[in-house]
Formats: C-alpha cells, structure tokens, sequence
C-alpha cells in the first residue's frame, strides 16, 4: 500500500513545527510536548534528534487512529526498525494511549499510514498528544485509576500509583487543577474529589533531571454507575444520552433501606432495536423492554433498598450517533417514603404581552401530599396548592427551557419535574383552521400563486386526522377549487426536518370537516375536486420534537396532462416518412427497426403527442431504452424496463467515449437510407433521462444519430451544439440537482423534476430529467444517398432508461425556403422604388425552377434569384427532373410608403419688407411614423426639423428654389419637392419713382404705382412741397397725380415728398419725387 504520512502540527515552546522538517530536541531544557489531529492525503514524516546523542524517549499520552486502517508506526535511529509491534498496529483498537518507546540511538520516526478516506480531522478522532524527551535518566512507572465516591456525590477520586521512581530520588505529582505532591517513594496517592466529567490530566516530573517525566492522558468520570439516594434530602436526577453497544447499569441504592422509586421523565429509544432494563433489588425484572420508543411516564418501584437501570443497544442508530435520540433520557430516582404527586402541563402563548409565554400546571393527583409548592428554575415565585387543579406559572421569555417543580412539602422524597418546556415563537397566524391563510389554486400547472408557512411554534388542532406522524403542530390553508383535479405541493423545505405529512379534508367550514385523503409525500394529488368549492390544507411535521426552525412554500396547481404515446398508431416505416420527415421530395427507403419487442421484452419505439401538455414537441418519435408505454408523465419513479435479453449496439459503442464492446443493454434503433435535395439537413430533438440528479455525476445511458455518406464516412450528429461532446448525462448537467459534481454544459439542461426541482406531478414524461431542444445537422451533397442510424441503449445495466424525442416534422432533407415575409408590420420591409431580392438557394441537380407574382407565371424568371420592387405574393416552385418531387414556397413582400409632399405655394414672390412662411402638406402621414423635414437653398440645409413650413423673414432676402426633403423617422423611407421663391426688392412689392416730368410728352408724366395687383390696398396718397404743405391729395389712388396741386394748377419743379396709405395693417410709405419738365 502507497504510504502515506500524515501531517503532525508541532508546538515546540510555542514555536509551529511544519511538515517535512527534522526537529531537534534541547536535552538540557526538557520533554517536547505536542498535540496533532491527523489528516488525509498528506505525506509528512518527523524525525526527532537529540543535541548530545542521548537516546529519547517517546510516550503516547492519549490520541487515536481509525482502528484497521490506520496504522501507527515509531522507527528506531536507523529509520528501518519498528519498535512498534508488527504491523499493521493501530494500538490497543484504535486507542494509544500509554504507549511508550525508547530508541537505541539520538534519533526517533513518528508517523501515521492512513487509508485516504477517514480521519482524525474528518471524523474527530482524539488528537494524538505524545512527550518526547532525552533519555539522560530513567523514567518513573505510574499508573492512574479512577476511584468512584458516588455514595458521598457525583464524584471520583484518582488513585496515582507510583510503582518505580526510575532513576529520580524524588518525584512532583501534579494535576491540571491545581493540586501537586512531593513524593520520596513508591506507593498509592489519592487525589480529589473531582466532579463527576472534569477533565484530570496529571504530570510526574523526576525532579533531579527535566527529561524524564510522565504525563497522563484524560482522566474522569462521566457519570455515576452507583448513587445513594439520601431520602432525607430528596430526589436524584439523572440524564443519559447512550451510544452504539452500549451495556451501562446505573444502580441506586436508598440511604435508610426504603424502598426506590424511579420515574422517567423523558426520552425516546430506538425502537425494534434498543431496550433498557429495570431489575429489582432482588434480581428479578421489573420491566425489559422499548415501550414502542417513548420511555416517558414510566415508574417503577422496587421491593428492597436497591434498583437498577441498564441499557442494551445495538450497534447502529443511538442517542450520541442520531439526531431523532439526541435529547438523551432523563429520569429521576427518590426513596419510596411517600406517594408522588401527578401533573400535566400546558403552553399558552401571551404574545398579547410580548414575546412570551404561560405554563398551565394541572395538579391530576395530590398523592398523599397534605400540600404541594410549585415552582420554577426560571425564577424565584412559587405556588402553593392544596388541590388538584390548575395552576399558571410564568410569564417566561421566548427560546428559556423551563422546568416545573412540584413538591411535596411534607416528604422531601416526593417531587416530581417537567421536561424542559419553552416556546420558540408564537403560534402562526394560521395555527388553527379558523385562521387558515387562503391561497390561489393555479388554473394552470405553474406555481405562480403560491404561500408560504412555518411550523415554528405551531400548537396541536382537535380536527380528527387518521394520518400517521405526530400532529402536534400543524398550520392551515384553504383554496377554492378551480378545476376537478389539483396537485398540492410542498417545497422549499427549509429547516429541522424535511419530513411533512399533509391532509386535505373538505367541508362548509371548520367545524364541519371530512378527511379526504392524506399524504406522506411533498406532492399529491387531489382527484373528483368540485369547482368553486372550498377545501382546507393541513400541515404538519411527523417528528414530536418541537422544531426551532421549519419553513416551506406551498403550492396548488392543475395537474397538466402528460403527453401520449402509441406503438400501434403508425408503423416504423410511417414514423419515419409520415411523422419524422417533414419534405415534399420524401425520399427515404429502406427502413430497418430493432428494439425489446424483437427479443421478447418491452417497445422502445414509438410515436408520441404533447396532449395539451406543456411538452415542447406537439408530436414525433420516440426512442428508449424501456418502455414507451411508461414513457407518460408524470414523474412517478425509476423507469427499469428491459431485461438482459434485449442487447446493446456495437456501433454505438464503438462511437461513444468511454463504452467498450458489450457494454450496452437495450438498445432501440431506427436505421434508414434518405435522398436530400438540398444541401443541409436537420432535426430537433430533446434527451431525457431517469440518472439525472442522484447518479448525473457517474453514470450515464448512451445514444447517438449516426450519419454515413456515400463514402462511408459516418459522423455523430448528437453533440452539444458549440463543442464536440457527444451529449449524455455527464455532459449536460447542472451541480444545482447534485453538488458532489460540477455543472456541464448546463444551459442545455432544462427541467429537473426531483428533488429541489420542479413539482414531479408537472413533468409531461416520466423522466426525471431533461434537455432543452436541440439541433443536430449536417452539410450534404443534395441527391447523394446518405444512411442515418437513430439509436439509444442503457449503459451496463437496464435500469434507469433514457429517451429521445425528435419532434415531428423536424427531419428536413430538402424545402424550399424563401424566408419568412417581408411585411410593414415586422419592420423589415423596404421602402418603395427599392429593390428586393428573393433567393431559392442552390437548385438540386437537374432541376428547373419557375417564379410566380400573385398567381400568375413571370415570363423568363428561371434563375434561383428573383428582385422584386411592388408588394406581392411571390412564389417558387422547383422541379426534379424525371420524378415525381416537386417542392415550393411563397412569401408575401411588402413595402413602406414613402412621404407624398405637397407644397401650399410652390412659386412665391416675397416683397422686401413683408415675412412669408413656406408651406408643405403630406397627403398619406396617417400611414407613416413621425417625419423629419429639411429645408434646403441652393444646396445648403437652412432647417432640419419636424417642422412642414420655413418662415422667409422680413429682413432676409432669401430667394431661389427651395428644396423639402422628408424622412419617415422609422422606416428612413424618403420624398422632396421645390418651391419656387422671387425676391421684390421694394416694400410691399410696391415701385416708387423718384422722377416725374409731367411735360405731355406720354413719358413719365404721372406717379404710377407697378404691381397693380398692390393697388387694390392703397387708401389714399398726399402730396407736400419742401415746406410742408399739402398740395394733393387723393382717396383710392391709381396714377392720377401728373404734376397738379388740389387746383389743378402746375406745381413748380423742385422735390415733393409724399405719403401712401394703406387699407391693410400694413405700415405708410414715405418717399420723396423730383419734378421737372
């Protein structure tokens, strides 16, 4: 066996020792004392050398190894010789306490050979503590024995009994409790008394040489196997927690001769297993035995002075190795002198007050008591009582252990105590049926509407229930139906316990109950519900320990319906062409099957329907290495269909990593040859499996889809999409649903329906767990012949059987495929005038292909692609030449409308001083999204916005042709136009001379007003000379002023001034004109 050394952690006057270092020891300074807890998997080796060549010794003071597997080996100097015993040594079962070695030279080896598993660190074994000091003098020889004085108290003596000082003349005897002794000779010491369980450790240093002393291990007494009832001081109470094989006898002996009485005041045993037994004084049995497991409330009463109480146990579950027994038995033992009083108590909750809580003692029996006190180890009020009845003790503070004391106030033998009674909580809202919380049924298999529960405090309810478990506290819940069958689900158990029990009862209120059924399990299902009538949830845990911690979530959902299978519905070759094959070109032949119905076991082919269920595939094939039939959820337990005569596969073992010849079972395979027209193919499919979760980390059934080209090349196509791992348990998996294991791949893992998972009753199938869809596919050569071999089996065994679903329809060997449509409302159409062009992909070999426009033939379009620019049904439809396959698809291909732009004013004159705001109108935006519009001048963007008009303001003399351009925000879809603006340099578009010659000659002889169109506003004229003075006059005025004053007279020349008026807002013109003839 490879050795391996484990590692000692060393303190050398405070000082870490590590691994893999040789140690020296100081012989003029002393023993080395060490303590160390060895572990696995470690190769550590320690040498101990003395500084002047002394030999040295080495005492074990107390430690262990595991016993037949860990062996304990001490080397001599030469690193050869064992001075343990032959080997294997694991000293005496395991313990090496006072074991001792010398060497012959200045070097001793200490190791431990460990088997790689348990440990002292691991399973808390006694830490191994061992002296080493140089042999520069003769150690003493000292034993110890524990002396009980359980007649005087819960205590022992320790007798140190020196047989051989060595080479001292005087020893010091000392303990770890302070006490010490000087001793000159051999002979016997006593030391004590020590309380019952502390820890003596003694030391007995030579006194003329530091090297040799001796050290003993830990010595005490747990208990008292014989204790003397003082009947004239009262009671003795005792607590036990036994261990495996254990034969302890306690035995109780009265003070005065009276007889003993011994109650139990708590305790469970293993029931079927361990008993104990009460012997009288006599030797005769008064009671042998389990009681069913509950020793509580036994009494007994011996006919002499003397009793005794033994145990018997098995080797496995006990109190020190099992939780359920861990609380240990106490009883209490008192002289026979009088007759015990008898009391049952009660908690009450006062969280009214605060968190607190009241005990009711109910005195049943005064015995032959005159008077009895009360009392408690909480405080100190007592009550005093002359009757039966009930007495309320408290108020005491949540999570106190509170103990009752009744006594008898005329005989001190006379008492009897409660077991620890507290209160963690108080009780939960819905504690009793009345306060029962409401949850939502779900109408649908999820868990959206759900509540939530604790049992923490939670008090006994008096409706009847014939369920097993120890309803003594449980909570409530009601629903209302919503469909005739409903599961109910626990989960999220977090907490003391995971074992709940659950019971459905119906009725028209709390007082009017009838039990439905109960149930053991999480998960159950109610059956025959009547719609909109309410029923009631009651849970509670089956253990009677009162539980400090326990939630859980809680859910009522409709039972889904599973999916359906069928191994008659179609043959192999229909579930090949009718149901797997999804092509208008279906050319796969020569259909070949294997699965247990050919060797006289059960179908592993098969077809399958979602059945409404919430399964990905609404039908197809199914392959498994068990049954089909039992293939229908829910998950129900372990699938072991198939026996040993149905075989494996060889070619899946030769294809699979891992798998050697013969190490399959049960294989089911579909074998056939197909023509693709195309140059892909593909398949959907899901992987189910019964080994997820317990057994996701080491075992794994194997499947694999086989493709064989003309050439016979064969690939797997069953690989985890983006890597080359052929897909199995372990290599899609997730560490949530087994920890011991990484995850793998586990965004392929889809649902769990075991433990931490998905309710069971939810699962379609009856695997446990499974996949998400998948793809495989590959790159062929249209019209070539490929082979494809489906095949699943069980790996070394035939339980635990895996599936696979390839969705119908899903096994693509040549369509057409134009795509999907192209539509307005999908946002991938493109906007009207563009392009779009339709691919067919490659033709298959000697084939032709025709293109169709809403139904009607396009003249010449007989290449794979077709651009098309006007929304449309389009169409393809190709033809294999000299066979009867002919394939097509056809898509709709819209396009976005583009903006129809109107403008107001498309040819503008715009006067100098006036504004003009410029306007566009789109005719179809209730078709479009928001628009942008951009205003442009001779190629120069002068507003980009959302604006439709573009003010030209007073003062710029902006002029040209305009440009608006507008965009769909959306769609990006375009239109422009152009409008057309001439600048008049004048106010108001109006001409005004400045020279007038009114002469007769047809020139320039009246103040006309050009753009007559303007004339229309023009109220009046007047006409001032140089002085100021109003010389003409004229409402309505065209060109009637030719030199003439109001009388008509000949103005002088020189230069008038006039004004002109107008009938709008608009502002008068002032100008000047000069005269002269």
């Amino acid at each position: 066996m490879k050795r391996l050394i484990f590692l000692f952690i060393l303190f050398l006057s405070n000082q870490l020792l590590f691994s893999q270092q040789s140690v020296t020891v100081d012989c003029s300074t002393g023993p080395i004392s060490t303590t160390f807890c060895y572990d696995t998997g470690l190769d550590n080796s320690y040498v101990f050398t003395s500084n002047d060549g002394t030999p040295l010794n080495l005492i074990i003071d107390e430690g262990q190894v595991e016993n037949g597997w860990d062996e304990f080996i001490v080397y001599d100097s030469d690193g050869v010789t064992e001075l343990t015993p032959t080997q294997p040594f694991y000293g005496n079962g395991g313990n090496l306490a006072g074991l001792s070695f010398q060497s012959s030279g200045d070097s001793i080896t200490l190791l431990v050979d460990e088997d790689g598993s348990i440990s002292c660190v691991s399973s808390g074994y006694t830490p191994i503590t061992f002296t080493i000091s140089c042999a520069t003098c003769i150690n003493p020889t000292v034993d110890f024995e524990v002396v009980s004085d359980c007649l005087n108290g819960p205590q022992f003596f320790l007798d140190v009994n020196v047989t051989d000082l060595g080479s001292a003349s005087s020893l010091t005897i000392s303990d770890n409790q302070g006490n010490n002794s000087t001793v000159n000779n051999a002979g016997i010491f006593q030391f004590g008394p020590y309380t019952n369980n502390t820890d003596v450790q003694f030391t007995a240093t030579n006194d003329d040489d530091v090297n040799c002393s001796l050290t003993s291990g830990s010595l005490t007494q747990e208990y008292c196997a014989t204790t003397l009832v003082d009947c004239g001081i009262g009671p003795v109470s005792n607590s036990y927690c036994y261990g495996n094989g254990d034969t302890t006898q306690f035995e109780y002996v009265s003070s005065d001769g009276s007889p003993i009485n011994l109650t139990i005041d708590s305790g469970l045993i293993e029931a079927g297993w361990d008993i104990i037994t009460i012997t009288d004084s006599d030797g005769s049995i008064l009671f042998q035995g389990d009681n069913g497991g509950d020793l509580t409330g036994l009494a007994f009463q011996s006919s002499g002075d003397t009793m005794y109480f033994g145990f018997q146990t098995d080797g496995s579950v006990s109190c020190q190795s099992s939780s359920t027994y861990s609380a240990g038995i106490d009883w209490t033992v008192a002289c026979a002198t009088c007759t015990n009083p008898s009391a049952e108590y009660a908690v009450i909750d006062d969280c009214a007050n605060g968190d607190q809580f009241l005990i009711d003692v109910n005195i049943t029996d005064m015995g032959d008591a005159g008077s009895l006190t009360i009392s408690d180890n909480y405080s100190s009020n007592t009550e005093l009582v002359t009757t039966t009845g009930i007495v309320q003790m408290g108020p005491y503070p949540f999570l106190t252990d509170i103990i009752i004391t009744t006594s008898n106030d005329q005989d001190v033998n006379c008492v009897i105590n409660s077991n620890p009674i507290q209160l963690f909580a108080c009780p939960p809202e819905n504690d009793n049926c009345s306060g029962a919380i409401i949850i939502e049924a779900n109408e649908d298999d999820s868990c959206d509407a759900s509540g939530s529960g604790t049992l923490v405090a939670a008090t006994p309810s008096s409706e009847s229930n014939s369920c097993g478990g120890s309803a003594d506290d449980d909570v409530w819940f009601e629903f209302t139906a919503v469909s005739e069958n409903h599961a109910i689900s626990l989960y999220n158990i977090v907490g003391d316990t995971q074992d709940l029990y659950h019971v459905l009862y119906e009725g028209d209120g709390c007082g009017n109950l009838n039990q439905i059924y109960c149930s053991d399990d999480n998960n159950s299902t109610a059956n025959g519900l009547i719609l909109g009538s309410s029923y009631f949830i009651r849970v509670y845990s089956f253990t009677a320990n009162e539980l400090s911690n326990l939630t859980f979530d809680i859910c009522v959902f409709t039972v889904p319906p599973p999916i359906s299978t069928s191994t008659t519905l179609y043959t192999v070759d229909e579930l090949v062409t009718d149901v797997l094959i999804d092509s208008e070109c279906n050319q796969a032949f020569n259909v070949t099957s294997s699965t247990g119905i050919d060797f006289g076991s059960t179908n592993g082919i098969g077809y399958f329907e979602s059945n409404g269920s919430s399964w990905p595939f609404e039908d197809g094939l199914i392959m498994t290495s068990g049954d089909v039939a039992n293939a229908i959820g829910p998950e129900s337990g372990v699938l072991v269909d198939g026996g040993f005569e149905w075989p494996g596969d060889g070619d899946l073992e030769a294809f699979i990593p891992g798998l050697n010849a013969g190490d399959t079972n049960n294989a089911s395979i579909i074998e056939f040859d197909f023509v693709p027209v195309t140059n892909n193919m593909s398949f959907d499919f899901i992987f189910a499996a019964e080994e997820y979760g317990t057994f996701q980390c080491t075992f794994t059934d194997a499947f694999a889809f086989l493709l064989t080209d003309s050439s016979g090349n064969t690939t797997n196509l069953a690989i985890v999409p983006g890597t080359d791992d052929p897909i199995s348990v372990l290599t899609v998996r997730d560490d949530q649903y087994n920890g011991a294991c990484e995850s793998v791949n586990a965004e392929w893992f889809a649902n769990y329906y075991g433990p931490g998972g998905l309710p069971p009753l939810t699962s379609p199938t009856n695997f446990i767990g499974h996949t998400e869809v998948m793809t495989a596919s590959a790159t062929v050569i249209p019209n070539e012949v490929y082979t494809i071999k489906l095949v699943v089996a069980d790996d070394g065994d035939t339980i635990y059987d895996s599936a696979v679903f390839i969705d119908g329809g899903s096994f693509d060997i040549g369509q057409l495929d134009l795509g999907d449509d192209i539509l307005v409302s999908s946002g991938n159409a493109l906007c009207e005038g563009q392009e779009i062009i339709l691919d067919a992909g490659a033709l298959p070999n000697n084939s032709s292909i025709e293109w169709f426009m809403d139904g009607l033939l396009i003249d010449d379009a007989n290449d794979v692609t077709l651009a098309v620019t006007e929304t449309a049904f389009y169409s393809a439809t190709i033809t294999v030449d000299n066979t009867d396959c002919t394939y097509g698809d056809d898509i709709l291909v819209e396009f976005f409308q583009s903006p129809i732009i109107t403008p107001v004013n498309d040819n503008i004159i715009k006067c100098a001083n006036e504004g003009f705001t410029l306007e566009v109108d789109i005719e179809n935006s209730d078709q479009l999204n928001s628009l942008t519009y951009i205003w442009t001048l001779d190629g120069i963007d002068v507003q980009i916005g959302s604006e439709n008009t573009y003010y030209l303001n007073e003062l710029a003399e902006e002029s040209g042709e305009f440009t608006v351009t507008v965009f769909d925000d959306i769609t990006y879809c375009w239109n422009s136009t152009t409008i057309t603006v001439q600048f008049y340099e004048n106010s108001y578009c109006v001409d005004l001379p400045q020279g007038l010659s009114p002469n007769g000659d047809g020139f320039n002889d009246c103040l006309i007003l050009d753009h007559l169109e303007d004339r229309d506003d023009i109220d009046r004229i007047d006409v001032f000379n140089r002085y100021g003075t109003k010389i003409y006059e004229l409402n309505e005025y065209v060109d009637q002023w030719c030199g003439y004053d109001n009388e008509g007279k000949t103005v002088p020349v020189g230069t008038y001034f006039y004004i002109i008026y107008f009938h709008s807002t608009k502002e008068p013109i002032n100008s000047w004109i000069y005269v002269n003839y």
